[in-house]
C-alpha cells in the first residue's frame, strides 16, 4: 500500500477534541518470536471508539497500553528493551483517525505526544548513555517530530497494524493484505483467502489464510499466513485473534505468532 502524505491533517489534530462513542474494550495481547532465542512480548491495551463532535463520518479510536513484559519479566530487566519501553510510553494515550481498511490516516492527539515526548528525552538522556543509547534516542525524537514518518511507525506497529485492518476488514474472498510482522521491517503483502460468515449473523467470523504476495519485496522468498478472527457481538471490537506467520528471508526464517483476546467489552448498561 502506498503511502501518502498526511501532514496537513497532522498538523491541524491540536484542534480536535474527541469524546468516547462506545465504551471501552480491554485486550490481552501476546506476540511470540520463534528464534533461536524466543521471545515472548505481553501487555493489556484497551481500545475505545471515538467521536468527532463535528464530523461523525470520521472513525477515530482511542488507545492506552499497559508496559510490557518480555518473557514474563519487566521491560526494564532488558536494557534495550527498558530504552524502547520508555521511549513508547509516551505514544499512549494514543488517538488515530482511521482511513479505509482500518490504516492510520492521522493522529489526533499529535500534539499531546510531542510534548510528553519533550519531557521525557531530557530525562532519558540523563539516565541512558553511551552511543547505542544516544543514536536509538535521537532517532525516536525524529521521527517523532516528522509527521508522515510517525505515522509510518505507528502502521508497522504489530497490534495496530493487525487489529484495525481485521476490525474493518471486507467481505472480499480474494485480496492483498499487508502486515508488519517483522519487527523495524516495512510490513508484509501477502495475497489472501478470506472466509466469513455472512452479513448479518451472529457471530462474524474471518479465517484468512495465504502466502508471500508477487509484490512483497524481493528479499523475502516465502510467505506463508493463518489468521482467524472474530469480533466483538456489538462489531465495535475484535473479540479474539489468533495468527501465524511463516517468512523467509535470506538464510533466516521468521516465525511469529500472535494474540488477542478480549478481556473485557465494556457495556452502556454494565452495573
Amino acid at each position: 500500500m502506498a503511502f501518502f502524505s498526511f501532514k496537513k491533517p497532522l498538523a491541524d489534530s491540536p484542534t480536535w477534541q474527541l469524546t468516547p462513542a462506545q465504551p471501552p474494550c480491554i485486550h490481552t495481547v501476546t506476540i511470540v518470536f520463534e528464534t533461536a532465542q524466543p521471545q515472548t512480548v505481553r501487555y493489556n491495551t484497551t481500545v475505545q471508539r471515538m467521536d468527532h463532535p463535528k464530523d461523525t463520518s470520521q472513525v477515530f479510536f482511542s488507545i492506552t497500553r499497559t508496559d510490557i513484559l518480555i518473557n514474563g519479566a519487566p521491560a526494564d530487566d532488558y536494557m534495550a528493551g527498558d530504552l524502547a519501553a520508555q521511549c513508547g510510553s509516551v505514544i499512549y494515550p494514543l488517538q488515530v483517525k482511521l482511513e479505509n481498511g482500518g490504516r492510520i490516516a492521522a493522529v489526533a492527539n499529535y500534539a499531546e505526544i510531542l510534548q510528553r515526548w519533550t519531557a521525557k528525552k531530557e530525562k532519558l538522556e540523563q539516565y541512558y548513555t553511551g552511543e547505542i543509547a544516544e543514536s536509538y534516542i535521537q532517532h525516536t525524537d525524529i521521527t517523532l517530530r516528522d509527521p508522515e514518518a510517525f505515522r509510518r511507525t505507528l502502521s508497522g506497529d504489530i497490534f495496530l497494524g493487525l487489529y484495525f485492518p481485521l476490525l474493518f476488514s471486507s467481505y472480499k474472498t480474494q485480496r492483498e493484505m499487508e502486515y508488519p510482522v517483522i519487527p523495524f521491517a516495512a510490513p508484509i503483502m501477502f495475497d489472501v483467502q478470506q472466509e466469513r460468515t455472512p452479513f448479518g449473523s451472529a457471530s462474524d467470523v474471518m479465517v484468512q489464510k495465504g502466502i508471500l504476495s508477487a509484490s512483497a519485496s524481493p528479499a523475502y522468498s516465502r510467505g506463508l499466513i493463518d489468521i482467524s478472527c472474530t469480533l466483538t457481538p456489538t462489531r465495535n471490537y475484535v473479540q479474539q485473534l489468533q495468527g501465524k506467520w511463516s517468512i523467509s528471508e535470506g538464510d533466516q526464517h521468521h516465525q511469529i505468532s500472535v494474540s488477542i483476546v478480549c478481556l473485557e467489552e465494556h457495556t452502556v448498561n454494565r452495573k
